[in-house]
């Protein structure tokens, strides 16, 4: 039987077949194209699967993404998106852990040849490597078979997506997603964007995560709009697309960059583009609006967890609760605030962890029953790990994490898993990852560890960088000569942060 996403994208051939779809870069599709695209895919695809196979997608955002995202959801696979900026060994841990049976990559990208080091570190752990060149029809992609019978543990409850994230710990953990959840989401955020199939979604995400995979390919299919996202990002080139595709919709991820190459640069090709959603300070939104001309700019809120958005605005809301605030949650799902110590609910504009319940929440992580304990409570509802309060009238406001992710430029980086990488390479017993401010890219990871003379820096940062994705990589090295601990014997990053901002600490790389 048809999927969901199936449905609408047969609904938009039928009714809007020869309009545009999706663009990426210069080239483009209309939906009766893409519909050919996902059917080639699932013809050879269906070839390598079973419904419940696992089927990693480690590419960059193209045609070939997206056809294989609807074709193995069709075939009832689960899809496994990785992140193209992992290194090889971080890329291995997924794939073992989801119990991977098919990879799909691309021959190669931004200098690196994945299909090689697919083959390299996957031809033992996956059943089959698919090549799929960025724009080449599925018919014509290559596929490399193995002796391995890989196969992972059937799942219930119509999970068609293990998304893995950084989370807090020191390895991935894989979070389990539904359709009905995606479509669900998908559709909030196209009633609150006022989505249309004469919209043009303007988007940087990259497919790979929800940003990209929920908010730009599956919102536009379920509204019928077209999606123009490119390759690789570049901010001028960026605002070249939106002023020749007329973009009057978008998200976040890309503002940064695109305030940095200032007003007066930006605002004209800008001229079209007026809703927007991100989640950023009051001040930087305020000058996206008054500066550069997106005056339906808008906070929002959620996670991988809640498969993207959970809280947004309409562009018509008051302009301060759309910046000061992060929007209301989609019907019927809750949101609670609570005292993170004795779980009792707080009252209105009273601050406290943000908790969650309903239909876009996970079902939970992937064979990981210490997370799901740690995750959600007693009654159900899911632990965000959040500060935030609630309004009188049931509107979030997020207020800081008390969990100690680091957001670098829209990615997450568990301190945890630098950490550890750094004490192996090191051999030191305590290092402490923090997130310091970056005008570019929000924070990065700064690493401070006790003062030795048998450690260098440059070199363990050298050999650090085969262990783990870019963005993950301390950009600033401190040491100290003692560590601020609590009573209970834990660092206090919060403290390591202040000695950071005063220059109390000494700088060694």
């Amino acid at each position: 039987m048809p999927t969901i996403l199936d449905d609408y994208l047969r609904h938009n051939v039928v009714h809007f077949g020869g309009r545009t779809a999706v663009t990426i870069d210069d080239d483009a599709l209309t939906y009766t194209q893409l519909a050919v695209f996902v059917e080639d895919a699932r013809l050879l695809l269906g070839k390598l699967i079973e419904p419940g196979d696992r089927v990693a997608i480690w590419l960059p955002n193209s045609f070939s993404w997206i056809a294989s995202f609807l074709a193995v959801a069709s075939l009832g696979g689960v899809l496994v998106p990785i992140n193209t900026r992992l290194t090889g060994s971080e890329v291995v841990t997924i794939l073992a852990d989801a119990g991977v049976r098919v990879l799909i990559t691309a021959p190669s990208y931004r200098g690196r040849d994945y299909l090689e080091e697919a083959r390299d570190i996957a031809g033992s752990l996956v059943a089959s490597i698919v090549s799929a060149p960025p724009s080449t029809p599925p018919s014509a992609w290559q596929t490399f078979e193995s002796a391995s019978q890989t196969r992972g543990e059937p799942l219930a409850g119509g999970v068609f997506c293990i998304q893995y994230t950084s989370g807090t710990t020191a390895t991935p953990k894989g979070v389990m997603l539904t359709q009905p959840l995606y479509i669900h989401g998908a559709s909030y955020v196209a009633n609150c964007q006022r989505l249309t199939p004469a919209s043009n979604f303007m988007s940087a995400a990259p497919f790979f995560h929800c940003s990209g995979s929920m908010h730009a390919v599956t919102t536009c299919l379920v509204s019928g709009a077209t999606l123009h996202s490119m390759s690789v990002w570049d901010p001028d080139y960026f605002l070249r697309l939106v002023e020749r595709h007329r973009g009057d919709t978008g998200h976040g991820i890309f503002f940064r960059d695109i305030v940095a190459l200032g007003a007066a640069k930006a605002c004209k090709p800008l001229t079209t583009l007026k809703v927007a959603n991100d989640i950023e300070p009051p001040e930087f939104l305020r000058r996206l609006a008054e500066e550069f001309g997106i005056t339906g700019i808008a906070n929002i809120y959620g996670m991988t967890e809640t498969g993207g958005n959970l809280t947004m605005w309409y562009p018509h809301d008051p302009f301060e609760k759309r910046i000061t605030g992060n929007g209301r949650p989609q019907a019927p799902n809750a949101i609670r605030i609570v005292d993170p110590e004795t779980g009792e609910t707080r009252g209105f504009n009273e601050p406290g962890e943000i908790q969650m319940k309903g239909p876009t929440i996970t079902p939970g992580y992937y064979r990981r029953p210490d997370a799901n304990a740690a995750a959600f409570t007693a009654d159900g509802w899911f632990r965000s790990g959040d500060a935030g309060m609630l309004s009188p009238e049931g509107e979030l406001r997020y207020l800081a994490r008390q969990r100690d992710v680091i957001r670098v430029g829209g990615e997450n980086v568990a301190p945890a898993e630098v950490e550890q990488a750094l004490c192996e390479e090191t051999g030191l017993k305590l290092i402490s990852v923090v997130g310091v401010p970056d005008e570019r890219l929000g924070e990065v990871a700064a690493a401070v560890a006790p003062a030795s003379e048998n450690v260098d820096w440059l070199q363990v940062l050298d050999k650090l960088r085969a262990r783990l994705a870019g963005f993950k990589m301390p950009r600033q090295v401190y040491v100290t000569d003692a560590m601020p601990m609590t009573a209970t014997n834990k660092v206090q990053r919060a403290v390591l942060r202040q000695w950071i901002g005063q220059d109390k600490l000494r700088r060694v790389v």
